[in-house]
């Protein structure tokens, strides 16, 4: 028998013209709500919420989508990105005021502190930009990505500490 036969083959899904012709026929006998505002959404003919002119399209999605580990790994560029912000103050404040960085002024460690704190809150951006991949990786990868981040901040808060203290 040939593998490529198949005896009782599944039944063919009528195809349609478009994405909005789908999501009609898929509502012509359903009542669902608008995910957006909440409006019935039974027979209608449009592929837009009459509601709140949302517009509506069908997609396959996982069930349950597991954010843990992608917000374990953001959580310190968050942290370090409102912290390099409040830290900029004293800092532009003592530059304003004429003291060099480093002088009597502002310690360089906190100034590379600060530095590392701006990065880090950026690194967020390619980590949201790359959420799907992130989140379509195994959770041990997921778990790994996110403890590689937190040794890089906790590295980076020791350095800091070792440098205030060697700089008095």
């Amino acid at each position: 028998m040939n593998p490529d036969s198949n005896p009782n083959p599944p039944p063919a899904w009528p195809r349609l013209h478009s994405p909005q012709a789908e999501v009609i026929a898929y509502l012509a006998a359903r009542s669902l709500p608008c995910p957006r505002c909440g409006y019935d959404l039974h027979a209608l003919t449009t592929a837009t919420c009459p509601e709140c002119a949302e517009p509506l399209e069908l997609r396959l999605s996982s069930a349950k989508v597991n954010f843990g580990w992608l917000i374990v790994a953001m959580a310190p560029g968050c942290f370090s990105g409102v912290a390099a912000l409040f830290v900029s103050i004293p800092i532009v404040v003592s530059i304003w005021h004429g003291y060099a960085p480093g002088s009597s002024g502002v310690p360089w460690p906190i100034i590379a502190a600060d530095i590392f704190g701006y990065s880090s809150a950026a690194s967020l951006i390619l980590i949201y930009r790359r959420r799907a991949e992130i989140l379509s990786r195994p959770r041990r990868q997921q778990a790994a990505f996110a403890g590689i981040i937190w040794a890089i901040h906790v590295a980076a808060f020791f350095l800091v500490l070792v440098g205030l203290w060697l700089s008095t």
